[in-house]
């Protein structure tokens, strides 16, 4: 029998990008699925890039946390995918940029997280060249 999800996931695809809206209880189980049906989805649309928000009620666990780069490789999220996250949670923020470290350090994924959709979606589309050069 296979457990229940209790969150909400739409993907959007918006041309230059995937939108990603993810809510509710957040779980290891639900964080494989969210990803494996990113991954879908820019097969589908062939758009690696990802601008996603999630408000998600709990947190995993340091121990599945850890594990996100398995998790990366099984739901077949690469280098070539570009993502962009806002956690607009408080509480689960915390979590949200110590898994960002994780994959980071293991040189698995090309994303950063942020506070606001406009920051997130103008470095996704590289529209905040300026910046970077500073």
């Amino acid at each position: 029998m296979e457990a229940q999800l209790d969150y909400e996931i739409t993907i959007t695809h918006k041309g230059s990008y995937l939108h990603v809206n993810a809510e509710g209880l957040g779980s290891y189980e639900g964080a494989l699925d969210l990803w494996q049906q990113i991954a879908e989805a820019c097969e589908k649309y062939q758009c690696y890039n990802i601008l996603g928000e999630q408000y998600l009620f709990g947190t995993l666990s340091t121990h599945e946390a850890l594990n996100y780069p398995a998790l990366f490789k099984k739901a077949g999220i690469t280098k070539k995918h570009k993502v962009a996250w806002v956690d607009k949670n408080p509480r689960t923020r915390e979590m949200t940029e110590f898994i960002r470290n994780i994959l980071t350090n293991r040189l698995i994924g090309n994303g950063r997280l942020f506070k606001d959709l406009d920051s997130a979606r103008q470095w996704l589309l590289g529209h905040d060249s300026e910046k970077a050069q500073q």
